[in-house]
């Protein structure tokens, strides 16, 4: 109902870097987190957030992002 895809697409792109970041972090978590349904939303949004690194070219925000969800989730 609505647009809630292009809603969250268009909010990745009104965030600044540091915003940015901590969406990453926490996308990747929750997609981790949902690795038992593959249908979960979080999957998708980690891959906008993905996307929106690239489009910025700062690809440093999505890889500094997935290292710390990784240490938090403490996986080496």
């Amino acid at each position: 109902y609505g647009n809630p895809t292009q809603d969250y697409l268009n909010k990745l792109t009104q965030m600044t870097e540091k915003e940015l970041a901590g969406e990453c972090e926490q996308m990747i978590w929750l997609s981790a987190y949902a690795s038992n349904n593959p249908r979960s939303d979080f999957h998708w949004q980690g891959d906008a957030c993905y996307d929106e690194c690239a489009n910025r070219n700062k690809p440093s925000i999505y890889n500094e992002a997935h290292s710390r969800a990784k240490e938090s989730a403490g996986v080496e």
